[in-house]
């Protein structure tokens, strides 16, 4: 029996409490408490699940390996500009919860970075540190996209285009920036103003507040730029604020648990700094990936539920909304609409993004649907309609759920019932096989011209 204050009895409370209330009917605020309670509650069991907190580790592997090359790459580029001192300054402030083990890495990795050699190196060398960076971009697309729910994935081209000229033009952007703030205090006139005490007083607490804002913005920039869909500048907005306040705290957090962490220093010896890189490497990770989880619930409020994971569809249920998915894509193409992103039809259909990925997975393996370059990307039809057959979405479905399936002539098998499946799979495959999805798109424009002419 549960006791009343039991934590099972508290967490039961604590569902009814957020799940319980319908928040359409409710005012303003009290909607946005529970909602952002909804939130807060599917990203909690997102980490505790270890969706998150898996793929947090894996980038802190991948980062360890690229990140020479990366900041090579990085100190490169900004030596181009005439601002390769500042990547040294960045590259600090990010390791300023470590306190001293922070500067000594920083001054370590920017010794690697100068001594990064190409000449040296030779074509397997450099090769090597460029696949590196290239498994970093992948990893960081893959586990945003992941969570957005979203299959398909940018071309290399676009990831490596789109991922480098960020990671130039941001920090750039950020340092002209700072540029016209020095350049506008520098001005006579707002100088002046800032002699008096409360210009001065605001002047003050901004440069307090900018790097918080800075920050901000550039998560929000990386929350809208990675993902291969659709990312609403709300949605984006909301999740780099929680994900900005979470590193502030993370990160005086951290410092104080490293002042105070003597005994670890004791234990590790001189692995002590490779142990608390690693663990702020993870925070970060986690931070990033949590403040992107708050952008996707914020942004697709279908999926906010207690439970993880959602219902899956009976194979009939996905035969059937993949042969409809089919004849939306194909009408689109013909017709010279705007072809159809997963999000769309997903809501299209009425159906989960998960359901919507097994669908889409299924018909692109089987060289029955594709997906267009872009953000996001759009599916096109793979064969044309006259040659897609309905047995053709049925084999290719069940071909992708059933991929590890026991092999058939392993099971036993009993005359009778196997001459009614036989029977019952032939009077199928009659029917599915002489239908294709050019002959359901000319039924319903049939039925509908019918109707237009039986109106005149």
């Amino acid at each position: 029996m549960v006791t009343m204050f039991g934590s099972d009895s508290l967490l039961e409370r604590a569902h009814a409490l957020i799940w319980g209330p319908a928040i359409d009917e409710l005012p303003f605020w009290q909607r946005s408490l529970y909602l952002a309670a909804r939130i807060g509650w599917a990203v909690v069991r997102d980490l505790l699940s270890g969706t998150l907190s898996l793929r947090a580790m894996s980038l802190v592997y991948t980062t360890l390996l690229s990140l020479v090359p990366a900041l090579a790459i990085a100190f490169a580029i900004f030596r181009a500009f005439g601002f390769d001192a500042y990547l040294e300054t960045m590259v600090a402030d990010f390791l300023a919860p470590l306190g001293d083990e922070g500067d000594a890495i920083t001054r370590q990795m920017m010794e690697f970075v100068q001594r990064v050699n190409v000449n040296i190196l030779g074509t397997v060398g450099f090769a090597f540190l460029l696949y590196m960076v290239i498994s970093l971009i992948n990893k960081v697309e893959a586990a945003f996209n992941a969570i957005w729910r979203v299959e398909a994935s940018r071309s290399f081209a676009r990831q490596f285009t789109e991922i480098v000229s960020m990671s130039v033009l941001g920090p750039l952007l950020v340092l002209s920036v700072f540029g016209i703030m020095a350049g506008a205090l520098s001005n006579s006139y707002l100088g002046g103003l800032a002699e008096y005490d409360a210009v001065r007083y605001v002047i003050e607490q901004s440069s307090r507040l900018l790097p918080y804002a800075i920050l901000i913005a550039s998560f929000g920039f990386i929350y809208v730029m990675i993902p291969n869909t659709r990312v609403t500048l709300a949605a984006a907005a909301v999740g780099a604020t929680v994900a900005g306040i979470a590193w502030g705290a993370a990160g005086w957090t951290f410092a104080t648990f490293v002042v105070k962490s003597a005994q670890y220093v004791a234990i590790y010896s001189a692995f002590a700094t490779l142990v608390f890189f690693m663990i702020w490497l993870y925070a970060a990770w986690l931070i990033l990936l949590g403040g992107c989880a708050i952008a996707f619930y914020y942004q697709n409020r279908a999926y906010l539920s207690p439970y993880a994971g959602v219902s899956l569809l009976t194979l009939r249920q996905l035969d059937r909304m993949s042969v409809q998915a089919l004849v939306l894509v194909h009408e689109a193409f013909d017709k010279g609409q705007t072809p159809w992103t997963a999000d769309t039809l997903a809501k299209r259909l009425h159906v989960p993004m998960e359901a919507m990925g097994e669908i889409s997975g299924a018909l692109c393996e089987a060289g029955l649907l594709t997906y267009s370059t872009g953000t996001p990307s759009r599916m096109v039809p793979g064969r044309p309609a006259t040659r897609t057959s309905i047995s053709d979405v049925f084999a290719a479905i069940r071909a992708y759920r059933y991929a590890r399936a026991v092999a058939e002539e392993t099971l036993a098998h009993e005359p009778r019932v196997e001459a009614f499946f036989t029977a019952l799979a032939d009077q199928e495959n009659r029917l599915a096989g002489e239908t294709t999805i050019a002959s359901l798109i000319a039924a319903e424009e049939e039925k509908r011209d019918t109707a237009v002419s039986g109106k005149t």
